[in-house]
């Protein structure tokens, strides 16, 4: 979690510190000296973070391990800066009512905030009889979205009040309203409230699973993260998992996978087999792979799968550890790992480890990266990835050993981090491109486009690719800028063929494995294209420096 806050990725962040609320709210903690690197790093988040949700989760983390001397100055200036972000000044609230025990202090700030607002914010975190006497009553008809937000939250969190809203009706009467109100965020935190409230059940919830897929991509990720958690009919609960698992929205699925965190049932692998095997992009792949870690005990293929993905690297080896915590599989996957050890020390066994470790940094490292547009048309890197992958596996000796991490839905801030934290030998895009650019993503899924000029800067910093592969339509223009800064550049000159890139791909990188260089490798590359389509062939071009 440490590593992924310090990514400066949104989303990465946002992802640890929720994880890190869910750990505290299941009876986890953290040893003092760590739990004060966390306060520091949230309360830092909380001031300086640009993206909302990465400023909340960090005043939510605070409300669970923070300190009034540590950070009730950062909680204040988050709150003073967003005064007019209402899930902000809600989570600041609340995290204020923690650090003070419910007497939160006056400042400019809350004197606007409504009583209601300031009531249910504070009820996030402390308990009702440390605000004193809380009566509510709460017309659903009239009362801002915002306001059932909040309500919601405080339900979902299940605060021992049965009838937080009205004295004439109990939570899970208010649940169900508010399952059919109007505005789509509403509808979200009922499914939500139905999901985390133990005392609540699928009859509290007002929308049937048979409109999911009417639903918006917010409402539909929590209908299916529901679903594949708490549906007890097993035909229907298998229906619905495999109809979402082809729902063309990624925050559904994304909301699909989560729910399968918590599940697991005979005939699950059906389904979760073949999606992942399908799926492209990596925010669902990695919650899959925490999945097939945490149940691998369960289904001899799943133990596989999660072996599997773990050879992968990256934030799917890390999902796959971390699902398989506590498991035989965690140790089995541990156990592969190169451990640099005490050369001196007794424990040192023998000469393997080092020689083991001195094999892995030998390995040429390839860091692919992939990206597709929602609004591009449909490619598969995917595909291409695990084609290549399959057929690398089956060459066990190697004269160049190839090492292959990759990172699906990639982002323009991605570049350079993975650059430094990679180190790799190739670089090799895979995804849309036109003539001056490549089509990377914006964390919704647009296109995020990387100019030609912006690559070669990259590049010209970074110094130690020895070979650029951009398999994109019509990449040689960029080709062309790049190689003043990299020996051997692969673009191409028209459209590259969706079914016949993971031929160049796989013979590209086993002809170099095998000890080939890389002109050698391009014919062989391009020659095993020619075999399906010349034409295909004849738009890849090899350029030297």
């Amino acid at each position: 979690m440490k590593f992924e806050l310090d990514s400066l990725d949104a989303r990465r962040q946002k992802t640890a510190l929720q994880d890190l609320c869910r750990r505290y709210r299941s009876g986890q903690t953290l040893s003092p000296e760590a739990r004060r690197d966390f306060e520091v790093q949230a309360g830092y988040l909380a001031v300086n973070a640009r993206d909302t949700k990465v400023i909340r989760w960090a005043l939510n983390t605070i409300a669970r391990l923070g300190t009034q001397q540590g950070v009730a100055n950062s909680v204040n200036a988050a709150l003073i800066r967003h005064a007019e972000d209402p899930e902000i000044v809600g989570a600041a609230i609340a995290a204020l009512a923690k650090l003070y025990r419910g007497a939160i202090p006056a400042l400019p700030t809350t004197a606007a905030i409504k009583p209601e607002t300031r009531t249910l914010a504070a009820m996030q975190t402390v308990t009702a009889a440390q605000l004193g006497s809380v009566q509510l009553k709460i017309d659903i008809d009239q009362a801002d979205a915002e306001l059932l937000k909040l309500a919601l939250i405080v339900i979902g969190l299940n605060r021992d009040i049965k009838h937080l809203m009205h004295p004439r009706y109990d939570n899970g009467q208010i649940v169900r309203a508010l399952s059919q109100h109007d505005d789509a965020i509403v509808r979200q935190y009922s499914v939500w409230a139905v999901t985390e409230n133990r005392a609540l059940g699928l009859e509290h919830l007002g929308i049937s699973f048979e409109q999911t897929e009417y639903e918006p991509d917010n409402v539909q990720a929590k209908l299916l993260e529901l679903g594949a958690s708490k549906i007890v009919d097993p035909t229907e609960r298998q229906d619905l998992i495999l109809a979402g698992s082809s729902y063309p929205s990624v925050v559904a699925r994304e909301g699909l996978a989560k729910g399968l965190l918590r599940s697991y049932y005979d005939g699950l692998g059906d389904v979760t087999l073949d999606w992942v095997g399908t799926e492209s992009d990596q925010r669902v792949r990695v919650l899959l792979a925490e999945h097939f870690g945490r149940y691998a005990d369960c289904l001899p293929s799943y133990q596989d799968k999660a072996i599997d993905l773990a050879s992968e690297g990256g934030d799917i080896r890390r999902h796959v550890l971390r699902g398989a915590e506590g498991k035989p599989l965690l140790s089995m996957l541990k156990q592969e790992e190169p451990v640099l050890a005490d050369l001196f020390g007794d424990d040192f066994n023998s000469q393997s480890g080092l020689i083991n470790m001195i094999k892995e940094q030998a390995k040429t490292k390839v860091l692919i990266l992939a990206a597709t547009p929602d609004d591009q048309g449909r490619i598969r890197p995917d595909k291409e990835v695990g084609e290549l992958r399959e057929r690398m596996a089956a060459m066990p000796r190697q004269k160049r050993p190839l090492t292959f991490d990759s990172i699906y839905a990639a982002r323009l801030d991605q570049i350079q981090q993975e650059l430094v934290r990679q180190r790799p030998a190739i670089l090799h895009f895979s995804g849309h491109g036109a003539p001056g650019f490549l089509a990377f993503e914006t964390e919704d899924g647009r296109t995020a486009p990387l100019e030609a000029d912006l690559l070669a800067r990259v590049l010209r910093g970074y110094r130690d690719i020895e070979c650029l592969v951009l398999h994109a339509c019509f990449a040689e223009e960029v080709a062309q800028k790049c190689l003043p800064y990299v020996k051997y550049v692969i673009g191409s000159t028209d459209e590259v063929d969706d079914e016949t890139a993971p031929r160049f791909s796989y013979l590209f990188y086993q002809s170099l494995a095998a000890g080939m260089d890389y002109e050698q490798a391009f014919e062989m590359g391009t020659t095993e294209v020619a075999v399906k389509s010349r034409d295909a062939a004849e738009a890849y071009k090899l350029l030297v420096r």
